[in-house]
């Protein structure tokens, strides 16, 4: 009897059952664990396919709000826009949704900060969105907004904005945001019509934002997005918008400032003397307070037009004089009274017969101080005004020419001289009073049209001049190149690393640097040149050796304007 068939062993039907239920189930556990795996990869491909598109559309944006701001003559011009503040940028787009630029609205004044979303069509941009569908959010330094003659924009204009948290940073202009979906737990309400207050409320898309200080917002950036803050942001600082700026402002003084640097010295044949830092004092004055100093070669231009300085540029009142030139044709000079002249105007009257045939001939002589030291322009007939004794307006004679002369004296001064006839003392009830005013050139107008930007700006803090000692007053209209080969002076000035376009490098009559940003942490504005200018240009003063700005912009952002040749 065989019993071993039904004890404690199985039969091989049995064995294989008990194998295929373990197969099955590992295969279940690997699946399981394959599922799983691909559901964890799958969530973390999601988020960083978010995180890339989030990013890709911020830089987007952060790059075109840094070529509007450089491309003033591009793309601004193309739609009508002012084009006179090179580094400004567009206002957020506020209240209408709809992708244009705008700064009105309750609480917004001149040093308020903006925040809206960015202004794509504004900027010549597509419609820019976050990975959740939502416009990218904007928020602007109050001191950066495209507003000609409110905000002054140039090297030393800083950003208001600030940034906490893991990406902190200071001295910003602008933020860009990818605002995420909204957060339930912040009670974010994000209404479809675009007439709504909550539509347009940053708090409702954006977290971590302080506006209690109307002028410094600070926003709070986080590593990684959570159920507090999920906002994804890119910073401009404003070195980052200068490095683009400067460039364009070099060369917008190269075709607006330079010729007229140059016209100055067509018209009298020297360069004008410049202003010191020490003596201008550019921390925290005026245009006024940029005057020119005797035989000063270099530091900043003189641009003052200062009306209230007696000793500045205006009349010599006691130069002031008429000579009767009558001789043996008509009626001479009775009297003649210039006591009510000022420094800003000759105010002479003159008295003489009333007869057809009193018509004098005479000349009048004045002179016009510190034309060496700023840019005064000579005196033409634009300046002259006449009254007649009837009280109307009245001319020169025009039976005989007349001439005004404006002569540059080895003093730094001018003479002036008007030498004319006056009309008929019949009409004229026997007596003129002419009025003669001097101007400025219009390198210092914040009105022209050419240098306007220049001067409402106040890029002239930034931007360095210098001449030869040849070509200022008493310099002898000449300069010797400095060696390489040697020569005796005046010397021309030498300027390294000119563009190839320049052949020779050290016979500059003159020239401008734009100083660009601080480099070295100094607080501006200063009135020490090395706080300003880099290498070779920091000691240029004394060397007459300069360069213009090459190899590593760190080390130095100085760019050189080259006035003449």
């Amino acid at each position: 009897m065989k019993l071993g068939r039904f004890g404690g062993g199985t039969t091989p039907a049995h064995r294989r059952g008990f194998a295929l239920i373990a197969i099955l189930s590992l295969i279940a556990l690997i699946s399981a664990f394959l599922i799983a795996s691909a559901m964890n990869r799958s969530s973390a491909d999601l988020s960083n396919e978010r995180e890339d598109r989030n990013m890709t559309a911020l830089r987007q944006a952060k790059a075109a709000l840094i070529a509007f701001a450089a491309d003033t003559e591009g793309w601004q011009k193309s739609q009508g826009l002012a084009i006179d503040q090179p580094g400004a940028l567009p206002c957020p787009d506020i209240l209408q949704d709809d992708g244009t630029s705008n700064c009105v609205g309750a609480g917004i004044s001149s040093n308020t900060s903006l925040i809206g979303r960015v202004p794509w069509k504004t900027m010549g941009t597509e419609d820019l969105r976050d990975a959740s569908g939502e416009r990218l959010w904007y928020a602007l330094s109050y001191n950066f907004r495209k507003n000609f003659g409110t905000t002054v924009i140039n090297s030393d204009t800083p950003g208001q904005l600030s940034v906490s948290g893991p990406a902190a940073a200071s001295n910003i202009v602008a933020i860009v945001f990818a605002p995420g979906p909204p957060l339930p737990g912040l009670g974010q309400n994000r209404p479809a019509d675009i007439t709504t207050a909550a539509h347009n409320d940053p708090a409702n898309y954006l977290e971590g934002v302080d506006t209690s200080n109307a002028t410094n917002y600070t926003f709070t950036s986080s590593a990684l997005p959570s159920n507090s803050n999920n906002d994804r942001l890119l910073v401009i600082t404003q070195a980052e918008l200068m490095a683009a700026v400067e460039p364009v402002v070099a060369a917008r003084i190269e075709r607006d400032i330079a010729p007229y640097v140059q016209d100055y010295y067509s018209t009298w044949g020297i360069y004008p003397f410049a202003a010191t830092f020490s003596a201008t004092g550019v921390a925290g004055k005026t245009q006024l307070d940029y005057k020119g100093s005797a035989g000063q070669t270099s530091g900043l231009l003189p641009l003052s037009t200062d009306p209230n300085d007696s000793s500045w540029a205006g009349w010599q009142i006691s130069s002031i004089g008429v000579t009767d030139l009558t001789g043996g044709g008509g009626g001479g000079v009775g009297s003649w009274n210039c006591g009510t002249s000022t420094t800003s105007q000759i105010v002479c009257t003159i008295t003489y017969g009333t007869s057809t045939t009193d018509r004098p001939t005479i000349q009048l002589q004045a002179t016009l101080n510190k034309v060496a030291s700023s840019f005064l322009i000579p005196v033409t007939d634009s300046n002259v005004s006449m009254i007649d004794g009837n009280g109307s307006s009245s001319t020169w004679s025009t039976s005989v020419s007349h001439s005004l002369t404006t002569t540059l004296q080895n003093t730094g001064d001018a003479v002036f001289v008007a030498t004319g006839r006056l009309r008929r003392g019949d009409t004229t009830n026997g007596q003129e009073t002419i009025r003669i005013s001097f101007s400025f050139h219009p390198i210092t107008s914040n009105a022209d049209p050419q240098s306007k930007w220049f001067i409402v700006n106040q890029w002239f803090r930034q931007t360095y001049y210098a001449a030869s000692p040849g070509y200022i007053l008493g310099g002898g209209s000449g300069c010797n190149a400095l060696p390489p080969p040697p020569s005796a002076p005046p010397f021309c000035l030498t300027v390294n690393n000119l563009r190839p376009s320049y052949t020779t490098w050290n016979d500059k009559r003159a020239i401008l640097i734009l100083t660009g940003r601080s480099l070295n942490g100094t607080p501006r504005p200063s009135t020490i040149p090395a706080n300003y200018l880099e290498n070779a240009n920091a000691t240029g003063n004394a060397t007459l050796v300069y360069e213009n700005r090459s190899g590593v912009p760190t080390a130095i952002n100085d760019r050189v304007v080259v006035i003449s040749p």
